[in-house]
């Protein structure tokens, strides 16, 4: 084995590392110089003069990875690529973004055409992580992709051989972020590990308290009226940064404020969201669901030029977030350029910045007097504030060196970093680890010589011996259960396998083809013999036996249960779950039903499709999650008098003691989470529910009030409308009035017109009460279906909110008369009678 460094070597860019293996050339990713004014390219003359490129096996998508692939692989045109999925979709956006800008230049040549990267992309084969596969079919070298964090699909590449193993990091981090878990392998055995450096010098800040800091400075500069601009990497840091906000909104950690994705970001955001499987478990439902991952009433695509002036030129107060993430090129250059004039402005700086791109200039000047900022060759007074937030994707040292003792190399090589992060880690890393340390510079070669390989453990090879049948057979669901049965008879569910191996003993192919794995992918998620792994989503498990739904009939009842409540993210607020068994229905409990009903639609109906169950959604709210909720939105201090819930009007109204500023963005975030309104009553403010609309009456010659109460009750009863209650309120001016019961509030606004009349007659003002009597709606219920001979099983019971009564029956009525005691109810009621049950 001989590893030559063709780029990528203390700097950071144009990553090109060629192996030498067995006779064949493999390159680890083919990337370009970020960096103005240098050579863009890796050094190619040197890997033509050693024979030539055999194959090239892909890291990750971003460009100082990839953004030579085109070049290397039209002077190559037999050596096939490989990566992941969620890789290739990357990688097709950023080199079609490159092109655009090539285009656009008039200084410089494009150093390749669309046509090669069609040629390229069209020689690129996928393959899932801990999938171990075989390059060449004449050696016996192999390749096994994990997953490496950093971005969606990143993979760090173990090859093994005859001359020894070698892990090759690319760029990754351990940490889970918004969008994926962290870096995940086994403990492996390289001989060779050559490891990225970015952060070799750096411990990370505790990221939680990072993103914290920068919800509060996003909420402070909205406060001041300002716009708050965000450079970001397209891919990545951007889906990083809107889900951090997206999430302190729904949290109420941010009032709702409009949020604008420009750039390449958008683009990148349909890439993520074809490829769920290499994502965080909740982003992933959502993306099966086909609901958006990143877009809401709030955050929203700037599509056009002439978009993006409007919010250049709007007085709103806003957060943009716009590649690039250094502030060289890309719209957020131009958003820089309009904000940074203006103190109540923001710039945030949250990612890498190369020593000479404007981003790292700005942060150079945080703590000058004196400041103006260079945006492509023009001078910008800078006055807007400035901060700097870690929110890194990249391993930083403790990580680093926390890899190396897991997989304790024998030879270790410090790539892709800066001369002070690469000379502190080597300097660190020499001193603990128990390999040799070697920091290559461009161009450098190195002979791997073993006397003894370390002896590899198996992680990825599948022990079952193919069934070989054709993939079409797996239509019938019938096979889908044998082929369950002899996966599971041979390791239960604890074992998870890739797409590629599933398909592999199904078909006996070890090498599938791309639509082959496309199809099996969609299959897998749609069946229900294999789940996937909570956090690897791209390995999927043989369920258990008592989690699957016979042919001929629902799921089982504790496997159901389970089955619902592990559909729903926590913080859909999902408290309590019941069951119907005769009549196969399933009951859930929400904190906020409205907003449960509203967001999960979808995953309700799949429920139903999965399980055999029906589902229903209990219509009430959970009145202490609202209460703790709304309190949660106050300003720090506030105290609060009373809270109260009006179902009927679906209506929460919290009292305070004292008043608070910005009580309307208070009720929008509420009404937001909730489906329910919220209604903040400060001091001496009508609340709304004491002080009604009053008619100016000769109330000094008002009836005498007892007398009064009698003669309205002789007139309803003369009309034979029931009057269930009659009582006296007193504004808070300390104006009298009556306020009279019915039914419901819907039969009383019937009788507005005779009110109105009593009015005149006693001199009071008369009002309507918004509470419906519930025990004789529930009597009046009951008495009407067993006058029709209509056996109740459960209920009846009041929906007040939807002015609904519903009842659980043994068996439906036909339609007719279901039509005709609907009819009755509602004449008698005002409400509407639902009769539920069998046929």
């Amino acid at each position: 084995m001989k590893l030559v460094f063709c780029g990528g070597a203390r700097e950071v860019g144009a990553s090109c590392y060629l192996v030498q293996v067995e006779g064949k050339n493999v390159l680890l990713d083919s990337g370009i110089r970020m960096k103005g004014g240098q050579d863009t390219l890796p050094d190619f003359r040197q890997i033509q003069e050693l024979g030539g490129v055999d194959a090239i096996v892909v890291s990750h998508a971003h460009l100082d990875h990839t953004g030579s692939l085109p070049v290397i692989s039209r002077e190559y045109p037999e050596a096939v690529l490989y990566m992941t999925h969620a890789t290739k979709s990357l990688v097709r956006v950023l080199l079609y973004d490159s092109l655009k800008i090539m285009e656009r230049s008039e200084a410089e040549i494009p150093i390749y055409a669309e046509s090669h990267v069609d040629d390229m992309l069209g020689r690129s084969v996928c393959y899932s992580p801990q999938y171990a596969f075989k390059p060449f079919s004449d050696r016996d070298v192999e390749v096994t992709l994990f997953d490496a964090g950093h971005i969606a699909g990143a993979a760090m590449i173990y090859l093994t051989s005859a001359e020894g193993s070698l892990l090759y990091t690319g760029d990754f981090s351990s940490a889970d972020q918004r969008t994926i878990h962290g870096a995940s392998i086994p403990k492996l055995r390289p001989d060779v590990m050559i490891t990225e450096s970015t952060y070799g010098s750096y411990l990370h800040a505790n990221r939680d308290l990072e993103e914290k800091r920068l919800v509060e400075t996003v909420a402070e500069v909205i406060g001041r009226e300002g716009k708050m601009l965000i450079p970001a990497f397209a891919l990545g840091r951007a889906q990083e940064l809107v889900l951090i906000l997206k999430r302190a909104m729904d949290r109420g950690q941010l009032r709702p404020v409009p949020v604008y994705i420009d750039g390449m970001v958008r683009a990148i955001n349909g890439a993520y969201r074809v490829n769920p499987n290499y994502l965080q478990r909740s982003l992933a439902k959502k993306a099966f669901r086909g609901e958006s991952l990143f877009y809401d009433d709030h955050i929203t695509a700037v599509e056009t030029r002439e978009q993006r002036q409007r919010v250049l030129d709007s007085d709103e107060p806003c957060c943009v977030i716009s590649s690039s993430g250094m502030l060289k090129g890309g719209p957020s250059a131009l958003y820089a350029a309009k904000l940074a004039g203006h103190e109540r402005h923001y710039i945030a700086i949250t990612g890498y910045q190369d020593e000479e791109a404007p981003g790292a200039e700005l942060l150079a000047l945080m703590d000058q007097e004196e400041r103006a900022l260079h945006l492509d060759g023009v001078r910008v007074p800078l006055r807007c504030g400035i901060g700097r937030y870690n929110l890194s994707a990249h391993a930083d040292r403790g990580e680093l060196l926390g890899l190396v003792h897991r997989v304790t190399p024998k030879r270790i090589f410090l790539v892709h970093g800066e001369e002070r992060s690469i000379d502190a880690l080597a300097e660190q890393m020499n001193l603990e680890a128990r390999g040799q340390v070697f920091v290559p510079e461009n161009g450098d070669s190195y002979p791997i010589v073993l006397s003894r390989q370390r002896k590899q453990l198996d992680f990825t090879h599948v022990a079952l011996s193919p069934l070989n049948r054709p993939l079409g057979e797996l239509d019938d669901g019938e096979n889908w259960q044998s082929f369950w049965e002899y996966v599971y008879e041979h390791g239960g569910s604890r074992k998870g396998y890739t797409v590629e191996q599933l398909l592999y003993i199904w078909t006996g192919t070890a090498q599938p083809k791309q639509e082959d794995t496309d199809w099996m992918l969609q299959a897998l998620h749609a069946s229900q013999f294999f789940t996937a792994n909570r956090r690897r989503l791209f390995l999927y498990h043989p369920a258990e036996p008592d989690t699957l739904t016979p042919a001929s009939g629902p799921m089982e009842l504790n496997a159901m249960l389970a089955h619902v409540k592990e559909q729903f993210p926590q913080d859909a607020g999902l408290y309590k779950t019941g069951a119907h068994v005769e009549e196969t229905k399933v009951v859930l409990w929400f904190h906020f039903p409205h907003r449960a009903k509203r967001e999960y639609a979808t995953l309700l109906t799949q429920i139903e499709e999965a399980t055999g169950w029906q589902v229903e959604v209990n219509d009430q709210c959970h009145t202490g999650a609202a209460e703790e909720l709304a309190v949660s939105l106050l300003p720090a201090g506030a105290a609060v008098k009373k809270f109260s819930y009006y179902p009927h009007r679906r209506l929460f109204q919290l009292k305070l003691q004292d008043a608070v500023d910005g009580p309307e963005a208070i009720e929008r975030q509420f009404q937001l989470q909730t489906g329910v309104s919220l209604e903040i009553v400060h001091p001496g403010q009508d609340d709304g529910s004491e002080t009604p609309s009053l008619r100016p009456l000769d109330v000094e010659h008002a009836m005498e009030q007892n007398r009064a109460f009698e003669y309205v009750a002789d007139v309803f009863a003369a009309e034979g409308v029931a009057l269930y209650k009659k009582s006296r309120r007193v504004c808070k001016d300390g104006t009298a009035y009556l306020e009279l019961s019915f039914i419901t509030p819907v039969v009383g606004k019937r009788c507005l017109e005779q009110i109105r009349k009593l009015e005149d007659d006693t001199g009071w003002n008369i009002t309507v009460s918004e509470n419906p009597n519930q025990n004789e709606l529930i009597k009046k219920a009951k008495h009407l279906l067993q006058q029709a001979n209509v056996v109740i099983r459960k209920g009846p019971g009041v929906h007040a909110a939807d002015a609904a009564v519903k009842v659980e029956v043994d068996e439906l009525p036909d339609q007719e008369l279901l039509c005709t005691l609907g009819r009755e109810y509602m004449q008698q009621t005002g409400y509407s009678l639902e009769v539920l049950g069998r046929r």
